[in-house]
């Protein structure tokens, strides 16, 4: 027996869920390549009638629509089922109380009979629950659970097994929107609206977990007139009557956004007593490929190491080495630097770049890491502080520049990340703790790098920029809608900005120009416009700045790598005047970029940079607890006085 799926039983679910963000409807990803639709002549349509027997109807020409011949019993006894779906190849799934079922038919005999491979949706075989799964040309069975969460899944009928041990990725929420789900070909979804009945459109892909079209309204018509809707793959709908029972034969074009085969008649009254209509997926298939190219990536060297402090207090470290190791450190106790456990959490994978951290709702530590592959790797802490971590979750995305992961007011991580082709994407929480849906597409294209994000009161303010160096921002919302990518003057930048939020949601930004010299703009209201970019100090910088606000005196700290291989640090001479004291150098050298953190240990509120050494060696330069008359007698004046410390490396 095949594992058991997890169970999504409807009525069955211990708690309720949260309520998901409202979706954006979307329009097509611009670019992409649209192939004409074939068919197979005289593909078979099945029906259960009233007695149990399935039947086989055929039309001879499924492209144009022709009247159904037939029909032809295959078989009986399946009226015990509350739900039958037709699969590709003479698959069927058919649902129980019980559970799911699985049976084959060769075109000749069964050579599979019916045989239960899940005990999971046997809520499917409920009248309100019937119209919730689907199967697609390629055999993937889609379903929306109690939560009105997407999910495919895939069984092997060689193995007798399901693909992934018998686990969906969340590819999407909100879908219970729709009263019915239909298939149409390969991670193409027809969803009709519970509302109004509007047939509404989207397309995904599996292999990159792109959305490629999502919540496209087709069709303004009330769809709710049907008893049912089912396909025969490549845009194609048969839809029953349910009063005058005629079966109804309909072909989208995605290319045209038309209907070349409107409401043909392609059986006449009576369809309407059938308990059961699923025209075989597979006998039309869209051509052309939707997945993108998977873009070169190379193994980065001395890339920044990402560092947070998360609500059970520890501080967490993560840094990808020189031959692709993602690294892990976790410092339970910030005022106790000596005790960093380090576990290189890669297995045998390789990655790029700098990792992200984020923290969910419950506290456990979320890891994201771009693998050399170009997919999007993530995984969670088992629980709030544990030292064990769940598996990784391979969430692919063909990303050319290293994921960020954020957090929107309500609390749900967000991940961000451009294309090849400098389009930016995003997956969101499904809800609090839950999963990441599919990669979904953000306006705009042309970026050059990972994107710098903060949480505002609004949304998450996102910031790129493009290959001429110059930097745009935009406000991303809980419900996944974005605003208009603004540039900030005509500034040329490189790597990466650093972005502070002062209190009242207004937001400064340090970069690197092209001459290496640190630049800062800001704005003077919430939400308004950025000043006139100005030079801070004359250092020449060989890596991007990162600033923070002093917790101790609200000060703005900005540290930077300079070209002599130190980091340097300058701040503001009083609170919010943008005059800067002289940079300063520091004492030891580093390979890489330095990263400031806010935390509080033992002492009270805090800051550091952390940054590592040639040989990955990790130290953290914590400011002093020294009072400020203490730091002036010692001639440091209003500049912080740090203490570093190496810290005990991985073993």
């Amino acid at each position: 027996m095949a594992a058991p799926l997890q169970r999504r039983r409807r009525g069955l679910l211990a708690a309720a869920t949260a309520a998901v963000a409202t979706v954006p409807l979307l329009i097509a990803v611009p670019g992409t390549a649209h192939a004409a639709t074939t068919c197979k002549a005289n593909g078979p349509t099945y029906t259960v009638n009233t007695a149990g027997a399935l039947q086989t109807y055929r039309m001879q020409t499924p492209l144009t629509g022709s009247f159904y011949s037939g029909p032809t019993s295959i078989g009986t006894g399946w009226q015990t089922y509350g739900r039958v779906i037709a699969g590709p190849g003479g698959d069927f799934y058919a649902a129980k109380p019980s559970g799911l079922f699985y049976a084959h038919h060769n075109g000749t005999v069964w050579d599979v009979q019916p045989k239960q491979i899940s005990n999971s949706f046997g809520y499917l075989a409920n009248a309100a629950d019937r119209d919730q799964a689907s199967v697609d040309r390629l055999g993937r069975f889609w379903v929306v659970d109690n939560a009105g969460i997407l999910r495919a899944y895939k069984y092997n009928r060689t193995t007798d097994t399901w693909d992934n041990a018998g686990r969906s990725l969340a590819h999407d929420s909100g879908w219970n929107r729709y009263n019915l789900i239909t298939a149409a070909d390969a991670g193409v979804i027809y969803g009709r609206a519970a509302s109004d009945g509007k047939l509404y459109r989207s397309r995904f892909d599996h292999t990159s977990q792109r959305w490629i079209e999502r919540h496209v309204l087709v069709s303004g018509s009330d769809w709710r007139q049907f008893k049912s809707i089912s396909s025969n793959g490549g845009d194609t709908l048969v839809a029953t009557q349910a009063t005058t029972g005629e079966a109804f034969y309909y072909r989208f074009d995605e290319a045209t956004d038309t209907w070349p085969v409107n409401r043909y008649e392609a059986g006449s009254s009576g369809w309407d007593n059938f308990r059961e209509v699923a025209a075989a997926p597979d006998n039309c298939a869209i051509g052309g490929s939707f997945t993108p190219a998977n873009p070169v990536l190379t193994q980065e060297s001395h890339t920044p190491t990402a560092v947070t402090q998360v609500t059970g207090g520890s501080l967490e470290f993560a840094y990808t080495d020189n031959i692709g190791r993602l690294v892990h450190g976790r410092m339970p106790d910030p005022s106790d630097v000596n005790n960093v456990s380090w576990t290189t959490v890669s297995g045998s994978e390789a990655f790029t770049g700098r990792p992200a951290l984020g923290e969910h709702a419950d506290g456990r530590v979320s890891l994201t890491g771009h693998n050399i592959s170009s997919s999007v790797w993530q995984r969670n802490q088992v629980a709030k502080s544990s030292a064990d971590w769940g598996a990784w979750t391979n969430q692919a995305g063909a990303m050319k520049y290293h994921p960020i992961t954020a957090k929107t007011p309500s609390g749900l991580l967000t991940q961000f990340a451009a294309d090849a082709s400098g389009k930016p994407w995003y997956r969101i929480l499904t809800a609090a703790n839950g999963e990441f849906r599919g990669w979904m597409p953000l306006a705009g294209t042309g970026f050059a790098d990972s994107f710098t994000a903060v949480t505002v009161r609004n949304g998450i303010q996102l910031f790129g920029r493009n290959a001429s160096g110059v930097l745009s921002t935009a406000l991303f919302a809980d419900d996944g809608t974005l605003s208009a990518w603004t540039p900030i003057g005509a500034q040329a930048i490189g790597g990466t900005p650093s972005v502070i939020v002062y209190p009242g949601f207004r937001l400064r930004i340090f970069a690197k120009d092209g001459n290496g010299k640190i630049v800062t703009t800001s704005q003077s209201t919430e939400g308004g416009p950025y000043g006139t970019w100005s030079q801070v100090g004359d250092l020449t910088a060989a890596g991007s700045p990162s600033a923070v606000i002093s917790p101790s005196t609200g000060l703005t700290e900005v540290v930077a790598r300079g070209t002599d291989g130190f980091i340097h640090d300058i701040g503001e001479t009083t609170q919010g005047s943008g005059t800067w004291r002289p940079w300063r150098s520091g004492s030891h050298a580093t390979a890489t970029d330095p990263t400031t953190v806010t935390y509080t240990n033992s002492t009270g509120p805090t800051w550091a940079y952390v940054f590592r050494t040639a040989d990955n060696q990790t130290w953290i330069y914590a400011t002093s607890s020294m009072t400020t008359g203490a730091r002036k007698a010692a001639g440091a004046g209003e500049a912080p006085v740090f203490e570093g410390r190496r810290l005990a490396g991985p073993k």
